[in-house]
């Protein structure tokens, strides 16, 4: 019996809708093929990151993908269906990917930032010299949007903010569509990585890109066997983390009573997300 893939109904999550929607503003892409008349996903790795293909395609089986391996780069797939076909002519205008202010909603849950993230995503440990022959040491995130343009930063920009309290700001380059997303403020990294650091480390091959500490200790590594002996230390604690007292007290208090993040985050006027992990972490400090 041959399964007919193109009209079979999928009860598609958020987790499987922000795992495509974060996969399409990096790797991913729909396209349509042959005689079909609906769209499909691709999404092509190198083999350092099979496992990486692995884990998608764990979480999306529901919905049939499968990590085709024996091709010259393990591809990463969905047969073709209309909810595909629907996502297309949602980001897909004139047959350019395109980002808009409608389908970036699409993307409201951590593990979406977590794909992108991963798929275009780089943490730089950067260095600056100082004087009296000290040398300082800083992290950089880079979301490499090139293939966007700068309206279409914008909004994802603005997404980011709204949606996950993350700030970002733009950074313009001479390749692509001249911009890229980038974090370079200390308590806005850490917030980055506290809020996709549950879903980037279940893909060992990706710790890399959250494990601040380590790379920060390889830098300074490397810049004592340069011959730097005045180099700074990494902390991750931040002090400002640009909440109240009172706000805070008032998550306690809302938290005791029942009452919803949801409901919280309305009443503070912040994003979500961003109540989710300023919870998480008031919790790990044990306030």
């Amino acid at each position: 019996m041959i399964n007919n893939y193109s009209n079979k109904i999928y009860k598609v999550t958020d987790i499987e809708q922000n795992i495509i929607v974060g996969s399409l503003l990096g790797d991913g892409s729909l396209a349509m093929y042959g005689r079909s008349k609906n769209a499909y996903y691709r999404e092509h790795g190198c083999d350092e990151q099979i496992q990486y293909r692995l884990w998608k395609a764990e979480k999306l089986k529901n919905l049939d993908f499968r990590l085709l391996t024996n091709c010259k780069y393990a591809k990463l797939c969905s047969h073709s269906n209309i909810f595909f076909t629907k996502l297309y002519s949602m980001f897909y205008i004139n047959g350019i990917k395109t980002i808009t202010e409608e389908n970036i909603k699409l993307l409201n849950h951590p593990i979406g930032l977590a794909c992108f993230y991963m798929d275009d995503g780089t943490l730089v440990i950067d260095s600056s010299k100082r004087k009296k022959g000290s040398i300082y040491i800083f992290p950089r995130i880079s979301l490499y949007t090139l293939s966007f343009s700068e309206d279409e930063n914008n909004i994802i920009m603005d997404h980011l903010y709204n949606c996950f309290g993350i700030k970002t700001k733009i950074k313009y380059r001479k390749d692509g569509k001249k911009c890229i997303l980038e974090i370079n403020k200390k308590e806005d990294i850490i917030n980055f990585i506290d809020v996709i650091k549950p879903h980037v480390s279940e893909v060992l091959c990706m710790n890399y890109k959250i494990d601040l500490v380590g790379r920060f200790e390889k830098k300074r590594a490397a810049l004592k066997k340069q011959g730097w002996e005045n180099i700074n230390f990494w902390k991750e604690e931040v002090t400002n983390n640009n909440y109240t007292k009172e706000e805070e007290l008032f998550i306690l208090n809302s938290k005791k009573n029942g009452i919803s993040i949801k409901e919280i985050s309305e009443a503070l006027k912040r994003p979500y997300w961003g109540v989710v992990d300023k919870i998480r972490r008031m919790k790990n400090n044990n306030i």
